[in-house]
């Protein structure tokens, strides 16, 4: 080899070595506080669970943190948060239950039981991540659990469920991460509308909770059955074309079958239409003469007799169509500061079925939080007091068009500022979370725009 030859290859190998080890970060430099977001997989159950894990650290660099679970069974939303010990070897992060600070468990939760998360840390493109295994340790009454956690590292924190609770625990000044960063840039989930990427996590999490273990099945989220509007939201709508029965004066002879309770939700309930019995309109009756249902006769024949209303679902006899635009009386003292309040959207998303259910809870420690839900301008939802048990609305979206605007205006910020709350929307089987918060100053926003085939 000659000489200007050697001197090229040892120029290149030496820059190529040097460009390595430029992009090659120690694992045990980077730094880990912040907010982790995912998902955590139980063995036993077959089920996952939104889990969430803050980092932080104290003055002399010792981490520690706080975890947050949550799982809605029969529309109650369940959580728990508890204070995490955490330490580090190199890529691998170990942290373990150290108290539950917080929790509306139905029952007490086992005492002397301990979660320990095995995580490893990896960078994948811009997105940090921490995987692996836990496990709970073995009690005389119970045996050890296991599963698999995946979360992600989030730079914005408007979507937490866990960093609400900390705030109204008086909690969240210990969080180092969030005091450097007190205003985070939100994610631009405007620009690209796409949904919130829970499904794309929770298609990761299966996949990889599959490979750890082959005979797990995971089972689906489905959306629960969307429930008919009560029978009171539409009599209005049927008063106005189902024409009234005369009241008839004449005294009728009774038979002695006769229930009085028929006669009683005659006069008390409006006539409605029924496919069973046919009532032809009555002529004025004479003073000796007896009305008949259909035909007149003999004085054995039984009296006319309005039966009660069905009590099936509304739209048995009355299209949806009346359903949205006939809607309860609203409260007029509902929202009336909107105009003054400042929007912020938070969220787009694509919608393609004819109706939307949306279901409120409360975001943080019950407090007393009150939001009125406002669509395209209209008050749909009044002060809807937001708690642990679902409130429950579905809009129907033939008649609206193709973009629909959601504010969530706070009536009341309950006893610790601010209001925060959680959206759940199916768009059938399709279901977003959006955890929004508002003050007297400005609302949380939310945009759909219907997905076009």
């Amino acid at each position: 080899m000659s000489y200007p030859k050697y001197i090229a290859l040892v120029v290149f190998v030496c820059c190529f070595s040097l460009q390595s080890n430029a992009q090659r970060v120690p694992l045990s430099e980077v730094d880990v506080t912040g907010l982790w977001t995912g998902f955590m997989f139980n063995d036993t159950t077959k089920q996952n669970y939104r889990y969430e894990i803050a980092i932080s650290q104290n003055s002399k660099g010792k981490l520690f943190g706080y975890s947050h679970t949550y799982f809605i069974v029969n529309d109650k939303e369940y959580h728990g948060v508890k204070k995490l010990k955490i330490t580090r070897d190199d890529d691998e992060i170990i942290t373990e239950d150290d108290e539950l600070i917080a929790n509306n468990y139905p029952e007490p939760p086992a005492k002397g039981v301990h979660q320990q998360n095995k995580l490893i840390l990896k960078l994948k493109d811009t997105v940090m991540i921490l995987s692996g295994l836990y496990t709970t340790n073995r009690t005389r009454d119970f045996r050890p659990l296991t599963g698999y956690v995946h979360v992600e590292r989030k730079k914005d924190y408007s979507q937490s469920a866990l960093v609400p609770h900390l705030q109204e625990l008086g909690l969240a000044k210990n969080l180092t991460f969030l005091n450097e960063q007190a205003n985070p840039p939100a994610e631009p989930t405007l620009a690209v509308l796409k949904p919130m990427p829970t499904a794309e996590e929770e298609m990761l999490i299966v996949t990889t909770a599959k490979k750890q273990a082959p005979q797990n099945t995971i089972k689906p989220t489905t959306a629960p059955l969307v429930k008919t509007e009560p029978i009171k939201t539409i009599e209005p709508e049927v008063a106005k074309t189902t024409p009234p029965v005369k009241k008839i004066e004449t005294p009728v002879t009774k038979p002695a079958t006769q229930k009085p309770v028929e006669t009683e939700v005659a006069k008390t309930n409006p006539p409605v239409k029924n496919t069973q019995t046919v009532i032809t309109k009555a002529a004025p009756p004479k003073q000796s003469e007896t009305v008949a249902v259909n035909k007149p006769t003999p004085k054995t024949e039984e009296p006319t007799v309005v039966k009660a209303p069905s009590t099936k679902p509304a739209e048995t006899f009355a299209p949806k169509s009346a359903i949205t635009k006939q809607a309860a009386p609203l409260d007029p003292t509902a929202a009336v500061e909107a105009g003054n309040r400042k929007v912020e959207n938070i969220q787009a998303l694509y919608f393609k079925s004819d109706s939307l259910q949306l279901i409120l809870y409360d975001n943080g420690e019950v407090d007393g939080d009150t939001v009125s839900v406002i669509m395209n301008g209209t008050v749909i939802m009044p002060r809807v007091g937001l708690s642990t048990n679902a409130v429950k609305k579905t809009i129907y979206t033939q008649d609206i068009g193709d973009s629909i605007q959601l504010v969530m205006y706070a009536e009341t910020l309950g006893t610790i500022p601010p209001n925060t709350g959680l959206l759940i929307v199916y768009d059938g089987n399709d279901r977003y979370e959006i955890r929004f918060s508002g003050d007297m100053q400005k609302s949380s926003g939310i945009v759909f725009r219907r997905r076009k085939e």
